[in-house]
């Protein structure tokens, strides 16, 4: 990177955190979610974290890879499984839902938090974890954590599953000054798609040397639901086999009460409909209970529930966790939240995978090209309005034949679509052995 980004980008840095200090501090004291990992972001480890970060394997080098949250992380573990064998992982997230999902799912592993892109923290947190290589999931790009890597370190540092929405594309150029010779940087990009790829090249002027289009990740991930745990959810929420349960999958603020309504519509004609509704944010609960109360819903939080109090009602809130892929494994139709409001959609292959079709809103900028895929596959539905998701829920509900034609178009997008795990995988060998 440029000597002069870099002095303008840590000059702003340090220019910005001493003028909005006092609202970082208020908003660290007022959003518990804030204050997760903030010492480790510092660079500040606890004992256990520390003992586990140093006790390096004999013999095996060390491959640190970034997940910011939830998304990215279920985009990389397809590949932790085999790699662990091999090599010594440590995985790093942004946010809690990341870290303690990461946590649930590989708790062999040392899991820490990313951190703040200050040069005297990155140069703590690389002494301390010593990788061979360093891995970025999508577009975590940070000008000091990319400068002290390759430049500092001499280490190699991937992006893999790389993608640049045409959305965040128009915002990256605002910066291009600090972007671009951290594009440059990286050693090599592996890229989702070829429309991700022409962004990438517009923002970075990166040749074709630089980055491979190897797919998404998300493809190969074939994820598979507890049998034990899908029957323990089943009781707890009080589902049996012959339901029709439609979900509402990470549902983000502005877009619960339509999509409550429409559920109030559905009802109409399907009085033993029952719904599940999945919050982005957890936290966001009290939001959703004001909605369900407002409309005189009767409805239960999973969080409430156990062996001995079992669900009652027919709508349940799902404020946890890890659960959301073994609900689809039991919905008839699952409608993908973030796509109704502008906040990029979420991904739809988990329920494909699960066989069961979707439904989505005009907002999938951070899934467009798999969304894309989706319709041109016939394996889902994208809809303008509430009446418009109520007709495409009608229409799988009501007609079985094409409810299994749609999943079965699902199963095959996927299927056709695999790869990019040999591709990245073997890439992240030759860096190491």
């Amino acid at each position: 990177m440029s000597h002069l980004a870099l002095i303008v980008y840590n000059f702003l840095l340090i220019l910005g955190l001493f003028l909005l200090f006092p609202l970082w501090v208020g908003y660290l004291a007022l959003v518990p979610k804030a204050r997760a990992g903030f010492w480790e972001k510092l660079g500040h480890y606890p004992p256990d974290l520390l003992s586990r970060l140093n006790q390096r394997i004999p013999g095996k080098k060390r491959v640190w890879f970034h997940a910011v949250s939830v998304g990215e992380f279920n985009a990389i573990r397809t590949l932790i499984p085999e790699l662990k064998q091999e090599f010594d992982v440590v995985i790093s997230t942004t946010t809690r839902t990341g870290h303690d999902l990461v946590q649930r799912t590989f708790p062999d592993l040392p899991v820490l938090y990313f951190p703040y892109d200050f040069r005297a923290v990155i140069q703590k947190v690389l002494d301390t974890v010593q990788p061979d290589l360093v891995v970025i999931a999508e577009t975590e790009l940070w000008p000091n954590m990319v400068d002290m890597t390759t430049r500092a370190k001499h280490l190699p540092l991937l992006l893999i599953n790389g993608r640049l929405s045409q959305h965040s594309y128009r915002g990256y150029r605002w910066i291009r000054f600090l972007i671009k010779p951290c594009l440059r940087q990286i050693s090599h990009l592996y890229i989702q798609s070829q429309a991700d790829a022409e962004r990438f090249k517009q923002l970075g002027g990166l040749s074709p040397e630089q980055y491979t289009v190897a797919g998404n990740l998300k493809f190969d991930l074939t994820p598979t639901v507890d049998p034990t745990k899908r029957a323990i959810l089943k009781h707890l929420l009080n589902i049996q086999d012959d339901d029709t349960v439609l979900t509402y999958a990470s549902t983000h603020s502005g877009e619960d009460l339509p999509l409550v309504e429409t559920y109030i519509q559905l009802k109409k004609d399907f009085p033993e409909l029952k719904l599940i509704l999945a919050p982005r944010h957890p936290e966001r609960l009290p939001e959703i209970k004001t909605i369900l109360n407002s409309k005189a819903l009767s409805y239960a939080v999973r969080s409430q529930l156990s062996e001995n109090n079992p669900n009652q009602q027919p709508i349940v809130v799902l404020d946890s966790i890890g659960e959301l892929l073994t609900v689809y494994s039991f919905s008839r139709v699952a409608v993908m939240g973030g796509s109704f409001v502008e906040k990029g959609g979420q991904n739809p292959l988990e329920p494909l995978s699960q066989r069961v079709p979707v439904i989505f809103g005009l907002h999938m900028h951070n899934f467009a090209e798999i969304s894309r895929m989706v319709l041109e596959a016939q394996a889902g539905y994208q809809v303008k309005s509430q009446q418009e998701l109520a007709n495409a829920v009608t229409g799988l509900l009501t007609q079985p034949e094409v409810h299994d034609i749609v999943a079965e178009h699902g199963q095959r997008l996927i299927e056709n679509n695999r790869g990019a795990k040999e591709i990245i995988g073997s890439a992240i060998r030759r860096y190491l052995i």
